[in-house]
């Protein structure tokens, strides 16, 4: 195979031939250090490339396989992680001047498990500063730029991690989302992303945000892909406080079971209220596309959902501020404008507020624990518009002047604010050729169901061979 034919490999594919000898590490360690190569300067992907540590690792896993020795289902597959994930003696910038010399004095839980299994890590990411943002545009470390459309913005925070994957890159990345950080980029780059439900996957070792919000989860070029790296990722970590302890468990064991007598809820009042045209259009098409496979749509009613997004809003800003408090003070001009402006934001809130932020919380996952009982997950939008150009976000929608900033949260932070698990899959091309996302929510622990509900839909509608890959 030539570099391009090995980039365009999945990872499920990419692990067969692997454990098979029929494909090299290195070998295809260096396709994706070629395309690394060729389009950094450009998209803007990386803060750092491991170049010589990702050969030597490469080399190492090269050298077990012909000893038909594999350490795990990731052996010798190139994986980028976002840069709030700690790694031993290199630096975790967290897209931020204030951290710009910050070394890891060990990896973080999710990247030892990523290692144990066999992964080769390619770099770390940009991401927007400190996590608290949409756009992946730093004052550090610049912008990354979207590979449909390099003059679009990527989402965030995740953002870097969503162009290495959608770019070739990487075969799969890892990011962190407290407010829709993994899905959004997930959305408007055409991939597949997970916010794992609050436990799965321990956060110990990433930069926190939001110490109550915070999950950490695996963009993918599809579902299967996904479903492997969850299951690399996930595990109880004994030193976590958030961490769940559950058994280990394969979360592809149900992806073709096909949605057949599965139950899947919207909530009218709050769909498409802001939604541009397209978006609707995709997302009503993928309802009828489960309707097609076999699925019930049920219309499910919730009260005060006009709530969420405030509620997210009081708990995320408090708790950054003070994570933050010292540094703000001290190194307050190292921070960029839109993230200093937050975080003095959340110091302005009054406890009262965080106070009845959370008690909103835990009255909102009873309501969706109630509708549980009729229906097995929620399907949204994931993002009410497409990509717009970097540092341009007015746009006008059904007639009408919007940000896309504030969008982002339309229906991502149900997520966070309830703590279950949900799932951002492709579901549509707008009208300009950009990639549009839906998203499915479940319940607290039901990745695999989610993964199996997203598995029967990729079966009528993919991206993952319109990724522009070359």
């Amino acid at each position: 195979m030539n570099n391009l034919e090995l980039r365009k490999l999945s990872l499920a594919e990419a692990q067969a031939l692997i454990f098979n000898k029929k494909l090299s590490p290195v070998d295809l360690l260096e396709a994706y250090l070629e395309r690394i190569e060729q389009t950094e300067e450009t998209l803007n992907a990386f803060v750092e490339v491991y170049a010589d540590s990702a050969r030597r690792e490469a080399k190492a896993m090269e050298e077990m396989q012909m000893a038909n020795h594999f350490i795990g289902p990731l052996h010798g597959i190139p994986i980028a992680l976002k840069d709030n994930i700690a790694l031993k003696d290199l630096r975790t910038t967290v897209g931020s001047r204030v951290y710009s010399e910050n070394f890891s004095e060990q990896d973080a839980p999710v990247a030892a498990k990523l290692k144990s299994a066999g992964a080769v890590i390619v770099g770390k990411t940009l991401m927007h500063e400190f996590a608290w943002g949409a756009t992946t545009d730093t004052p550090a470390y610049g912008a990354s730029h979207n590979p449909w459309d390099t003059k679009r913005f990527c989402a965030g925070s995740s953002g870097g991690s969503a162009a290495s994957v959608a770019s070739g890159t990487s075969i799969a990345a890892l990011g962190t989302d407290t407010g829709g950080s993994v899905r959004l980029p997930a959305s408007i780059c055409g991939l597949v992303g997970m916010r794992p439900t609050i436990g799965r996957v321990s956060v110990e070792g990433i930069t926190p945000l939001s110490y109550t919000l915070d999950s950490c989860g695996p963009l993918t070029r599809d579902v299967r892909d996904n479903a492997i790296m969850l299951g690399a990722m996930a595990g109880y970590v004994p030193t976590d406080p958030s961490s769940a302890k559950l058994p280990t468990m394969d979360f592809t064991e149900d992806l073709d079971m096909g949605a057949g007598r599965l139950r899947i809820g919207i909530l009218p009042e709050v769909l498409f209220q802001t939604d541009q045209p397209d978006v609707v259009k995709s997302v009503k098409d993928a309802l009828d596309i489960y309707r097609e496979l076999g699925a019930e749509i049920v219309e499910c009613r919730m009260d005060n959902l006009d709530l969420m997004q405030k509620a997210w809003y009081a708990v995320c800003s408090m708790e950054a501020s003070t994570i933050h408090q010292k540094h703000s003070r001290e190194r307050q001009m190292d921070y960029g404008e839109d993230v200093r402006t937050l975080l003095l934001a959340g110091e302005l809130l009054p406890g009262t507020a965080y106070l009845q932020a959370q008690k909103y919380r835990r009255w909102l996952r009873g309501q969706f624990e109630t509708a549980f009982k009729n229906v097995d997950m929620f399907l949204f939008p994931t993002l009410p518009a497409t990509a717009v150009p970097i540092g341009e976000y007015d746009l006008i929608i059904n007639g009408k002047e919007e940000n896309m900033l504030p969008l982002t949260c339309t229906y991502v932070c149900y997520a966070p604010v309830t703590g279950l698990p949900a799932l951002s899959v492709p579901c549509g091309l707008d009208h300009e050729g950009l990639p549009i996302g839906m998203q499915l929510l479940g319940k607290a622990f039901a990745e695999s169901t989610l993964y199996r509900a997203a598995a029967a839909f990729e079966t009528k509608f993919t991206l993952k061979d319109k990724l522009p890959l070359v």
